[in-house]
């Protein structure tokens, strides 16, 4: 994968913290982000939904809450907060579109939004929104940290394959290119250099 999950998961708490309308950044069930005595609002929470893996990617998706408190005296506060945060989902997507993101997954084109309120400790209202990340893989099996796994494809390096165990190396002697070479990699390997 491009990025791991926990580069991505650091990407969007990065979201949060230069949002100038979201106080607080929480990674995994909604329920748990707003039963803590401590929790900020506006509050965005991801919480990882099953995903899959094909051709060249792996799909993450991720559920993104956006919420706020409202005063339960006051339900037409519920409006308000509805309008705020879908304002702010509506932010989070666009950023989702640009090249910091693009450059390594395929977002989804449409993502769901659904309003809630939820009458729990905390009396919240806000929007999730579902989005789907195709990060692209390119399946380098020469990347997996076996030992002595035997692939059969060969041995690594051989054409077609996303192996390079061949290095080029270019040999200066004070500042002057002397000599280019290629050596493999794949097998420890020793240069003696001789100045005459």
């Amino acid at each position: 994968m491009e990025k791991t999950l926990n580069q991505i998961m650091s990407m969007l708490e990065e979201i949060a913290n230069q949002h100038r309308q979201i106080n607080e950044f929480f990674q995994g069930d909604f329920l748990d982000a707003i039963s803590r005595d401590a929790a900020q609002y506006k509050l965005m929470v991801a919480s990882l939904q099953p995903g899959g893996m094909g051709a060249g990617y792996v799909r993450v998706n991720i559920v993104i809450t956006i919420c706020d408190k409202y005063n339960h005296s006051e339900y037409r506060q519920v409006n308000e907060v509805h309008s705020d945060c879908l304002l702010i989902c509506n932010d989070i997507k666009t950023t989702l579109n640009q090249y910091v993101w693009t450059e390594f997954a395929d977002v989804t084109t449409e993502i769901a939004t659904d309003p809630f309120i939820n009458r729990g400790q905390d009396m919240v209202a806000g929007w999730t929104m579902l989005i789907g990340l195709n990060v692209f893989d390119d399946e380098n099996w020469c990347a997996i940290p076996y030992d002595d796994y035997d692939f059969e494809n060969g041995t690594p390096g051989a054409t077609g394959d996303n192996c390079d165990p061949i290095t080029e190396y270019h040999l200066y002697v004070d500042g002057v290119l002397e000599e280019t070479f290629f050596q493999a990699t794949n097998e420890n390997n020793t240069i003696n250099i001789t100045l005459s």
